[in-house]
């Protein structure tokens, strides 16, 4: 008789046992599947040196509208460099980020499959104050149009081209100056490190070596500025593209080509350009047409009456010539209780016909009083003559 080594208690006993094992072991190929890990290094671009004993912070993140998890606080051993190992490789975004000279730096997002290893170089940079190493690339000017307003984006690129960071020490007032035009309101910067001072716009924050781009907005009212933008180079320029919104707009443009329209995004922009570059002192202009808006042609409609007042005024003035006092030019025949109240009378009609003179009085007010007063005059001198 054949016999099977589980059909004793024993034999059963040591394959559930077996089984048990493979179990486990599945389970912990699994785990290590589901996990991955980061191999970092922190360099110094400047001297091409990594940095020993150099403090990192492991974040991580689920999506762009959640909070940053902060995971690891760690020190980089004597190479250089930490591994995070055994990290849960589900979809999560994970974001290594350090301190250098007070300047921060981070790596891109890092996203872990399953079993996967990155090797990631943190690049840090010395520092300096010399902006010669500063390139402007390019200038963006964005400009959507209302009838009343111009809304001003600019969007200016930096490129560092040395290998060390420039950082202007923090408070004092050192950094990059781009002047804003003197109508502007409504300033809003976009991106860290810009202020409005009285030398201009001040950009403090550390440009790394690559490109940067320094964003803000802006608002000008078009009669404020004669319906023309000018935008002055702060700095040699190596490009300057200026975008019109609508692209209906019929403008007329100094040291800027016209590109015809470009679309971006769902929107028609007209473009208008210059490739060449311009140097410090120049700049571009954009004139606009006028546009005739309710509140102008209530201007000119209101400056046109007056006009018109003025010149009826001056037209009844010449027609209507003052008519002098006869027969009563004088106090004779006025009795003399009332010879003071008739020399008062007789001066407030001489004071009205200078201020007719003067261009105070209208002819139709100058008309109705100096008429009431000499109705006045003209009874006190009959009741004199009456009682002689």
């Amino acid at each position: 008789m054949k016999c099977q080594w589980y059909s004793s208690p024993s034999g059963l006993f040591i394959y559930y046992i077996n089984i048990l094992v493979c179990i486990f072991c599945w389970s912990g190929v699994t785990k290590a599947q589901e996990t991955g890990s980061i191999d970092l290094v922190v360099l110094n671009k400047t001297t091409g040196l990594p940095i020993a004993g150099h403090e990192l912070t492991l974040l991580r993140h689920n999506s762009e509208e959640e909070q940053e998890e902060t995971l690891l606080k760690v020190v980089t051993d004597s190479n250089g460099q930490y591994k995070f190992a055994g990290l849960p490789a589900d979809e999560s975004h994970y974001v290594i980020v350090t301190r250098y000279l007070e300047i921060p730096y981070l790596t891109e997002h890092i996203t872990l499959g399953p079993g996967e290893q990155q090797t990631i170089v943190l690049e840090v940079y010395d520092i300096t104050t010399n902006e010669n190493e500063l390139i402007h690339s390019a200038i963006h000017l964005v400009i959507e149009t209302t009838p009343d307003i111009l809304n001003i984006m600019e969007i200016i690129v930096l490129d560092n081209k040395s290998n060390m960071t420039f950082a202007p020490p923090p408070n004092s007032g050192l950094g990059l100056i781009y002047s804003l035009p003197s109508a502007a309101f409504g300033l809003q910067p976009m991106v860290q490190g810009l202020r409005h001072t009285d030398r201009g716009l001040l950009f403090s924050a550390p440009v790394k070596p690559g490109p940067e781009r320094i964003i803000y907005t802006y608002s000008l009212d078009r009669t404020s500025v004669d319906h023309k933008f000018v935008r002055q180079m702060d700095y040699n320029i190596s490009r300057v593209q200026v975008l019109v919104s609508p692209s209906t707009e019929i403008v007329t443009a100094v040291n800027l080509t016209n590109d015809g329209e470009q679309r971006i995004g769902d929107k028609d922009y007209l473009l208008l350009s210059n490739r060449v570059g311009l140097q410090k002192g120049m700049s571009v202009e954009v004139a606009f047409p006028y546009i005739l808006t309710w509140q102008v042609a209530l201007k000119w409609g209101m400056l046109g009456f007056v006009i018109l007042i003025l010149i009826g005024g001056i037209f009844v003035g010449i027609r209507i010539k003052p008519e002098k006092l006869k027969n009563f030019d004088n106090t004779t025949g006025v009795e003399p209780k009332n010879k003071r109240k008739y020399t008062a009378i007789l001066h407030a009609i001489a004071n009205l016909d200078d201020q007719k003179d003067a261009g105070i009085l209208d002819a139709r007010t100058y008309r109705s009083r100096r008429d009431g007063l000499q109705k006045r005059a003209l009874r006190l001198h009959q009741n004199g003559s009456k009682s002689e």
